[in-house]
């Protein structure tokens, strides 16, 4: 059953609501809760929920090695190393910036799909609408951009960059090696395991 309209452009605000405001949450968060704490707690809440779901919906949350490097690797990378940097980076980094720095995951991604997942191949037309969101991120968050000299902040900032990196990869290793991994147990076993 195809969902309508109305709850299509309601799942959309509420997903621009949740993304939008998570650079902010992080550094908002980060005032009283050390940053390996927050990703855990993040993440282990979020994890709880959504293996609910899944045992509500009949999902197979199987254990095989396949399935299990395919865990790791998402646990590893884009739950455990991207999140702990970004917690650890907002310490020093204003949210806006982060926001603008961590924009660069869509454009990392299509560079590593070229080179790993057959078929992939950056089309002129999205490198252009990669760089255009880029831009307009930059744009939006501009004013950040002058808190670059400060103490602490070009070197956080560098390190926020392996953030989007590490996650780009381990989306690359889901949609070569994901396939047939269930969605919600591909996102709440890793979620689980950071």
């Amino acid at each position: 059953m195809k969902p309508g309209p109305k709850l299509t452009a309601a799942v959309i605000l509420l997903l621009i609501l949740i993304w939008g405001s998570t650079w902010a949450v992080i550094r908002v968060g980060l005032v009283g809760i050390p940053p390996l704490t927050g990703v855990a707690l993040r993440f282990g809440i979020a994890s709880l929920l959504l293996f609910s779901i899944g045992l509500a919906r009949g999902v197979r949350f199987g254990a095989g090695r396949y399935e299990k490097a395919i865990w790791w690797s998402s646990a590893l990378l884009s739950f455990s190393t991207s999140y702990v940097v970004v917690y650890w980076a907002e310490q020093y980094v204003p949210s806006g910036l982060a926001a603008v720095l961590w924009a660069t995951f869509p454009l990392i991604l299509a560079i590593l799909a070229h080179f790993m997942i057959p078929g992939e191949q950056i089309r002129p037309v999205s490198l252009v609408g990669t760089l255009i969101g880029f831009a307009g991120i930059g744009v939006i968050y501009s004013e950040d951009f002058a808190l670059l000299g400060g103490p602490n902040v070009l070197f956080a900032s560098i390190v926020l960059l392996i953030s989007p990196l590490v996650s780009a990869l381990a989306n690359v290793v889901i949609k070569r090696w994901g396939k047939g991994v269930h969605p919600i147990s591909l996102t709440a076993v890793p979620m689980g395991m950071t």
